[in-house]
């Protein structure tokens, strides 16, 4: 799966690229690594969890389009609000996230900002 991908909550439509989820501390999506696999062909579905929402949103790769219901290369199922069984699944992500940084391009996007704040204080003190 390309790290460009963006994944979505159904219940707000919140996007996150892929690098973002699995990189980022600024993230809004979390994506348990604990997949279910959908007896008929194999397929492993993953929960992804919003934090925009606390809503849950299960979904798979689906690069080709093989299932024809397939939105930017990945498929979504049923989406719920978070429970129990969930929560146990996301809380070691979720403390995760303050042990992670930023992701190269928003540390140039970042970086872009701050250039421009320190132009216009010095262009201002001046």
């Amino acid at each position: 799966m390309n790290r460009n991908t963006k994944l979505r909550c159904k219940n707000c439509g919140q996007k996150e690229t892929l690098e973002n989820v699995k990189q980022s501390m600024n993230t809004k999506i979390l994506i348990a690594q604990v997949p279910r696999v959908r007896e008929k062909d194999g397929l492993d579905i993953y929960p992804l969890l919003c934090l925009k929402c606390n809503y849950v949103t299960e979904w798979a790769s689906d690069p080709l389009n093989e299932s024809k219901k397939a939105v930017d290369g990945v498929e979504y199922f049923k989406k719920f609000k978070l429970n129990k069984k969930y929560r146990a699944y996301f809380n070691p992500y979720k403390e995760d996230l303050v042990n992670r940084g930023y992701t190269k391009s928003e540390t140039i996007k970042y970086s872009i900002g701050w250039f421009f704040i320190i132009v216009g204080l010095i262009a201002f003190f001046n």
